[in-house]
């Protein structure tokens, strides 16, 4: 669909067909190109929060199942509570930050980055492992026994800058009891409990280091990233959900409204700097790249 032509558009259609634009993977890595898309779909169902079908892939319930997050607006609840339940988990680990790796090679260079905050780490005489990509290998098992039993920390940079992309991986975080750290374009408070993340993108490097060590070294603050765990639940959200709530918005769905911008809605930054000469066809194509609105 990046370098959909003209000619691939069903050249009649029925005002009552709908046709759904569905992706789980990073607008940022994967932008739409062609002209013929703009004015094409009905509606969306992807990870983006302002979907038709907004489709994340975790989820966050209150302890009556209700779903809190991600949402566009949530307000959490920051009550600070006694986390003597996950004490065991908690005071035995040892080592500051590991990642498991399986995808070597991304536009925004994340292993690159992982490297050069690991020397920075083993500069302060702290541990960040990577496994993966040529680093240390185990198997997945228990790579991530290893997480739950030695981590204070797991670093969670995610593969694209995508608006609202945010993937699963934080989930191997909160499953091991290890704070995420966690790296991407995304609004987290959108997203994950307050209180229980660390965003690099609010800080340096080496403010993150002291952050680090001070947690580390401060056990009863340490465990208050943990609290959260009395108020919520994170789950994965599978594909099933997703065509439920699209089999709803089916049925509840009228008109023939058509996404107008659908390009600038799904890719929001210049379709000029990715799209050329992203298979156009016509000069009218390449023109309509050069486009800096923002959406």
């Amino acid at each position: 669909m990046q370098n959909w032509r003209g000619r691939n558009t069903p050249k009649e259609r029925s005002p009552r067909q709908k046709y759904v634009f569905h992706s789980m993977e990073s607008s940022y890595t994967y932008p739409i190109c062609s002209i013929h898309m703009d004015n094409f779909f009905n509606l969306t169902w992807t990870y983006k929060l302002d979907s038709d079908i907004p489709h994340p892939q975790f989820q966050v319930t209150d302890s009556k199942g209700n779903v809190v997050a991600p949402k566009r607006n949530v307000k959490w609840d920051t009550t600070k509570y006694n986390v003597t339940n996950y004490e065991k988990h908690l005071t035995r680990k040892r080592k500051a930050m590991v990642w498991i790796v399986d995808k070597c090679k991304t536009l925004n260079n994340r292993l690159e980055y992982a490297i050069k905050l690991q020397s920075i780490f083993r500069y302060h005489f702290l541990d960040f492992d990577i496994f993966g990509c040529g680093m240390f290998e185990c198997p997945e098992n228990i790579c991530y026994r290893l997480i739950k039993q030695d981590y204070y920390f797991y670093f969670v940079p995610e593969d694209s800058e995508g608006t609202d992309y945010v993937t699963k991986d934080v989930i191997k975080a909160y499953e091991n009891y290890a704070v995420p750290i966690v790296l991407g374009n995304a609004d987290y408070k959108r997203f994950l409990p307050e209180g229980s993340y660390i965003n690099i993108k609010t800080t340096s490097n080496e403010a993150l280091v002291e952050t680090v060590k001070y947690l580390m070294n401060n056990p009863s603050i340490y465990q208050g990233f943990h609290s959260w765990r009395q108020t919520y639940v994170i789950r994965e959200v599978t594909l099933e959900k997703g065509l439920c709530d699209l089999c709803v918005k089916l049925n509840e769905w009228t008109g023939i409204s058509v996404k107008r911008t659908f390009r600038n809605w799904w890719y929001t930054e210049s379709l000029r700097d990715r799209c050329i000469p992203g298979g156009a066809e016509t000069f009218a194509e390449v023109f309509s790249y050069v486009n800096e609105s923002r959406h």
